[in-house]
């Protein structure tokens, strides 16, 4: 099972390189530099859009700008692009309150909330609009609220109507749409998957709206599906359709993004774990909010239900069968240096060498005044004899280290990884999980304010001093992510990191005092860590002694 389980990751973007609704290309820059606080550029980018009628562009900036990964000054835009990027916030605040959970899991505290926010946003809604007509961008913030408002049919058509008189093809209008008419919500399972066939039908060739159906199927609850999907094929000729669309497309295409999320979400639910891992290969980095919203935090649940496609193909598997080969090319992105770690330790290496016995772990440890230094040490390994526990810790890294081996002794780690030349990882490992993971990867991957403020509160607290307001702009700032480790590091008042860290290798082969804790069987480190010796881990001597 485990080598199959290593052999179902081939062709799949490691866990850290997922991104959540990434923004087009060109909107990457200027979205950054309006973090940095320059709104030019994106003025400048909000104003060709509407000159181009560039409609999906101009919905994914708007709304990056509304989610709260940017905040911008008062008058830092004006006109319409000010009023779209309001509406869109004030509807992005309700549903934050009022969250994706079923009616039944939203207290009447949230309810009442998310009532008042939704009052509150519809004359900026309605400003919006007026402010410039034929623009779909508004209208598309009109449809949420009509949902959380369950507003009468014929103001949601009208809505519809002058959204679909603007872009009749403009793919979020046409989503919230589907989701209007869901059976959970003000429709039927028959309005809804009607509504999306004749979207399909209607849509030009190459279009993500030809696969419209497989977004209307998320929307059908797995106990529903006999009486929820027409016809009789339970819904197969539709995944067949966002197939096709998605094999028409090249790997991590933006276009495809999100009906390749809602597919795969679709392939996860009936077990179809082959066809699934392919479509997680043609995503790539790309992860989308919706449908993963349902289940959680996007970016978790993305993860989390990949790891299940993973495991679930591999226990299919017979003993002595093979993992199906990749059926679609590998993006791009999988093809990625590896990751350089340093772990940092509270206590002495002999007592964090102690706690490792358990753990099945070739590592590399130095002190460094109250806290051990760790690296993943695999030239250290013995050949053949790396072991299946090993080989489980390694799918994760030292984080996934530090989970097994010092739970029990609730010694709080932290660890600090580059990856490639672009991103940089700090994370907290705390009681057994991985409690906070902050990465640094330049524009489009500021966290929001409050993301920020709780990481920083966990760091602070790990590291035993730190300033966490200082913390959390270090953690919001757009810049050099391999500047901001160490500036983070230093204002935690961490050791340096070793010299060449995310350059080679094993860098703490040098440092003064460095050892190598080994893997051990598991009966070995039991009898280990029962023995009476304090040091299971003797240091190497040039000597040989």
């Amino acid at each position: 099972m485990v080598r199959n389980l290593e052999a179902t990751g081939v062709g799949l973007v490691p866990d850290h390189a997922v991104v959540v609704d990434a923004p087009d290309a060109r909107a990457v820059e200027p979205l950054a530099a309006a973090r940095r606080g320059a709104n030019e550029p994106v003025r400048a980018l909000l104003a060709a859009t509407r000159a181009e009628a560039d409609w999906t562009l101009r919905h994914e900036v708007v709304t990056a700008l509304a989610e709260g990964g940017t905040v911008l000054p008062a008058d830092s835009l004006e006109g319409p692009d000010a009023l779209a990027v309001d509406a869109f916030r004030r509807i992005e605040e309700a549903w934050a309150v009022r969250t994706a959970a079923r009616v039944k899991d939203v207290s009447e505290e949230q309810y009442r909330a998310f009532r008042a926010l939704l009052d509150d946003a519809l004359p900026v809604i309605e400003a919006a609009v007026a402010a410039s007509p034929g623009d779909p961008v508004p209208w598309s913030a009109a449809l949420p609220h009509c949902i959380g408002a369950q507003a009468p049919r014929d103001v949601f058509e009208e809505c519809l109507g002058q959204a679909l008189a603007c872009a009749p093809h403009h793919l979020p209008t046409h989503v919230h749409a589907v989701q209007y008419l869901a059976d959970k919500w003000h429709g039927s399972h028959e309005e809804m998957f009607g509504y999306a066939a004749g979207v399909a039908a209607d849509a030009p060739e190459g279009s993500p709206l030809r696969a419209l159906e497989v977004v209307a199927l998320t929307e059908v609850e797995p106990r529903e599906r006999k009486r929820g999907i027409p016809g009789p094929d339970g819904g197969e000729a539709i995944i067949a359709t966002a197939q096709a669309y998605s094999a028409s497309r090249p790997p991590e295409d933006h276009a495809a993004r999100l009906i390749r999320n809602h597919l795969v979400w679709v392939l996860n639910g009936r077990e179809r774990w082959a066809e699934s891992l392919d479509v997680y290969r043609s995503i790539g980095r790309y992860a989308t909010a919706h449908p993963w919203v349902y289940a959680g935090d996007p970016l978790e649940a993305f993860r989390y239900f990949r790891d299940g496609a993973r495991a679930g193909l591999a226990a299919s598997i017979p003993r002595n069968g093979t993992v199906p080969a990749p059926g679609v090319p590998l993006p791009e992105s999988v093809r990625t240096e590896a990751a350089h770690e340093i772990a940092y330790v509270p206590g002495t290496p002999q007592r964090v060498s102690q706690e490792l016995l358990l753990c099945g772990a070739t590592v590399r440890l130095a002190p460094a005044g109250r806290w051990t230094l760790m690296e993943p040490a695999p030239s250290q390994e013995t050949p053949g004899k790396r072991g299946r526990r090993a080989t489980v810790l390694r799918l994760d890294g030292l984080a996934a280290v530090a989970e097994t081996a010092f739970d029990s002794a609730g010694m709080t780690t932290l660890v600090a990884r580059r990856e490639g030349a672009d991103a940089c990882v700090l994370s907290v490992v705390a009681k057994g999980r991985t409690a906070a993971r902050h990465r640094w990867a330049g524009a489009g991957s500021t966290p929001s304010q409050e993301t920020a403020r709780q990481d920083a509160e966990l760091l602070v607290a790990a590291a035993g001093q730190g300033d966490a307001r200082e913390i959390a702009r270090l953690l919001r700032d757009p810049g050099d992510p391999s500047e901001l480790l160490i500036r983070t590091l230093t204002a935690l008042g961490l050791p340096p990191l070793p010299a060449g860290f995310g350059e080679r290798a094993e860098v703490l082969a040098d440092a003064r005092g460095a050892t190598v804790h080994r893997a051990r069987s598991l009966w070995q480190g039991m009898k280990d860590f029962m023995s009476d010796e304090t040091d299971p881990n003797p240091p190497l001597r040039l000597d040989g002694r």
